[in-house]
This record gives structure tokens, sequence and C-alpha cells, in this order.
């Protein structure tokens, strides 16, 4: 199988495996979704993906209008064929290069923000600060990284575990763990993913969710 199949064969199976990789996913996006306004709004979601989130916030409110940016055009086009999201506008577009034109009443972004370097991270938060219109809320779900090793060897165990009991196949565990440790340097710790959301400007922050190495931050403008 060359590299181009198995990356199409494994976003085939990016719903499915959420609840493999992500322990206590339907709470992590439950709270995500419930800081949402239940009206209709205007909504950027970075890193969209398959449209997984992008279904869950519709079925809470049809309509929100909704614009979906990812830089995989496979995923995209996997989320332009959910019937559910046929008034979503989708961009293909790379969040680290700058976002599209508009102002948003949310932005939001989950299991996203982890793959891109911190300065890059530090100007993007910067840059949706300034893409919210007056009151609006940036709503970030994500993966982080622990202050100290000796927590991380916890957490680990603890995730590992997790998708070996939720039926993961032990080579995609391999491959899942190996995916965080190449990613480790890119990963911001909580408190400074907090004082990068202080710093941008955002009033207020919440931290509603932490549950081991997934944590949820909330930002009001």
């Amino acid at each position: 199988m060359s590299d181009h199949e198995h990356y199409l064969n494994r976003i085939t199976q990016y719903d499915t495996n959420l609840f493999r990789i992500l322990p206590n996913a339907e709470l992590f996006f439950s709270t995500c979704l419930s800081f949402i306004p239940h009206r209709k709004i205007s909504i950027m979601e970075l890193g969209s993906g398959t449209g997984y989130f992008t279904a869950l916030m519709l079925s809470q409110y049809p309509e929100y209008q909704i614009t979906c940016m990812d830089k995989s055009p496979e995923m995209l086009e996997l989320a332009k064929r959910k019937e559910e999201l046929t008034g979503c506008t989708f961009i293909e577009g790379d969040i680290t290069t700058g976002l599209p034109e508009g102002n948003y009443d949310c932005i939001i972004s989950t299991l996203t923000l982890h793959h891109i370097s911190d300065n890059f991270r530090k100007n993007l938060i910067d840059e949706i600060y300034q893409k919210l219109n007056p009151g609006g809320l940036f709503i970030c779900g994500d993966v982080m990284r622990p202050e100290e090793d000796w927590i991380e060897s916890i957490y680990r165990n603890r995730w590992e575990r997790h998708m070996r009991d939720t039926g993961m196949p032990e080579d995609q565990i391999l491959e899942t763990v190996s995916g965080r440790e190449k990613a480790w340097p890119l990963l911001d710790t909580n408190h400074g993913f907090y004082r990068k959301l202080k710093a941008a400007g955002f009033a207020r922050i919440l931290s509603p969710l932490q549950y081991d190495m997934f944590g949820v931050f909330i930002g009001w403008k």
C-alpha cells in the first residue's frame, strides 16, 4: 500500500477511530458544543476534517452558518458528501498562512492546533481574536502536554490502555503513540495556551475540561 493509499484508508476511518483515540470523546465534544450559543450565528471551524464536529453543531442548531476550513482536500471531500453538511461553506487552506476574509461570531477548533508549531499557534490565536466580532468567542479543544515527564508517563499508559480496551489494532496504537512522540515538540501546556489567549486580548478565559492529555479552552472577546 502506498503512503497516499494508507492516508486515504486512515481518513475514511477517522470518525470511528476518534472514540478509540480520544478517551471520554463524548464529554470532550459535548463540552465544546455546550458553549456555542443556541441562535443563528456565523461560525468558522478550523481544521474541520471530515465534518464530524460540524455535524454535531448542526444537530444542535440547524441554522448555524458554518464555514469549514481544512488543508486536506480528501477530508473536505468526505465532509461534502455528508447530507447534513450541504449548507456549509468549505474552504481548502492552511491555517498557518492566514485565515479567510471576514469576521465571525464564533471560531472553533477541535484536535487541530497541536499540529502546528508554538510560534504559528501564537500568531494564529492573535489572528483569531482579530477575526471575532465583538462579544465573539473562541472554542478550542485539543491535545496538550503536561508540565512534567512523570505525568506524561501516567497519562500515556492510561491512553494506551483505553485504545486497547476499545479494540484498536496494535499496529494502529503504535502508529498513534509514535505520532504523539513526533508531535511532542509542537505541543502546548495548559499554562502556555492560557498565556497565548491572554496575550491575544481575550477578556475572559475559561478551561471547563481537562482530562489527562486533552483539554478545552474558551475565550471571549
